[in-house]
């Protein structure tokens, strides 16, 4: 029989074999967990937000002399659409009860955003038929937003090139929705503005078919209202979770219209609403049916809000609120 003496010296043995190869054998190495946080995610606006201002007039114009290289002149046409649009907005804005100061909450906001959607629709569809996008390529769009870009055309917002560097730095992720006319010329301006990295990114937008009929992303119905914007971002945000172990340690919109509420206010989201003087009438908005936006630099330690506004993005880069300065991972 084994002595007890024999079965407590092998025991003894095996505890300090075990602690051997945990502790110090050159051939064995602890599993590594990571620890890094989740990223952060960023969505953007494009018109007013990556832009300086609205791009649509400028689009509409390299659409016009497009057609007139094709002998069709649709200057009086586009005009035409114009005052049409800003009569129907004018009866609906004086028309609709309650009326914009009577408005004090979330609620009332996003309620008269969607009553838009039928004015909105019916002008997206007076711009289809209106041939001005007709058989304008992928490749001009984008060719056009860069020679825009170079003309002064479009200006791009203080910092958003190194905010798109920051972003990447610190492995956030970022995505652009906008109820622009074209995907392909926002394409063409982040390719300008923020290297050939950012052609890769998201951009749900509408866009032109070849008959220059607008639809929406992905082929869909044209986003034209808060509550579509509201759908594709939720949708964006999807489809980068499903790549992502983690999800996302915060989400961040940025916009500067009312098209913009519904993101901007979602539950989980921090938004920031771009103002160059903090003033506006996306900052009116807020400030009327409250809580009044913070700017995000005057964050300070005990306190948070979910509502911001910066005048660019290299402001945003120096908040405190997302780590982008030192362009660690966030």
């Amino acid at each position: 029989m084994i002595s007890r003496t024999a079965i407590k010296a092998s025991s003894i043995f095996l505890l300090a074999l075990f602690i051997w190869f945990v502790f110090f054998s050159p051939d064995l190495e602890s599993p590594t967990m990571d620890t890094s946080p989740p990223p952060i995610a960023f969505v953007l606006d494009f018109d007013g937000t990556i832009t300086q201002e609205d791009t649509i007039s400028t689009i509409a114009h390299f659409g016009i002399a497009c057609q007139k290289t094709r002998g069709n002149d649709l200057e009086n046409a586009w005009y035409i659409l114009y005052d049409t649009y800003g009569e129907s907005f004018s009866r609906s804005f004086h028309g609709y009860k309650p009326a914009e100061a009577d408005r004090k909450t979330v609620a009332e906001e996003v309620t008269y955003q969607r009553a838009l959607k039928s004015l909105e629709l019916g002008s997206f569809n007076r711009v289809s038929q209106s041939g001005i996008f007709k058989e304008i390529g992928d490749d001009q769009w984008r060719k056009f937003a860069k020679d825009a870009l170079e003309k002064g055309d479009v200006n791009i917002r203080k910092g958003f090139g190194d905010f798109v560097k920051q972003v990447n730095k610190a492995k956030a992720t970022w995505g652009v929705v906008s109820v622009n006319f074209s995907s392909q010329f926002i394409r063409g301006v982040l390719a300008a503005s923020a290297g050939a990295g950012a052609t890769e990114i998201e951009v749900l937008a509408n866009h032109p078919d070849e008959e220059g009929k607008l639809l929406g992303p992905n082929d869909g119905p044209v986003m034209a209202t808060s509550d579509a914007k509201l759908a594709a971002m939720k949708d964006l945000l999807q489809k980068r979770k499903s790549g992502s172990k983690t999800g996302f340690s915060k989400v961040v919109y940025i916009g500067d219209s009312g098209t913009d509420i519904e993101c901007l206010t979602a539950e989980g989201v921090i938004g920031i609403a771009m103002s160059t003087d903090g003033k506006g009438r996306l900052i009116d908005i807020l400030n009327r049916i409250g809580p009044s936006p913070v700017h995000v630099g005057s964050q300070q330690e005990g306190k948070s809000s979910s509502l911001y506004w910066a005048r660019n993005f290299e402001e945003i880069i120096k908040s405190p609120l997302f780590g982008l300065e030192g362009g660690r991972e966030i």
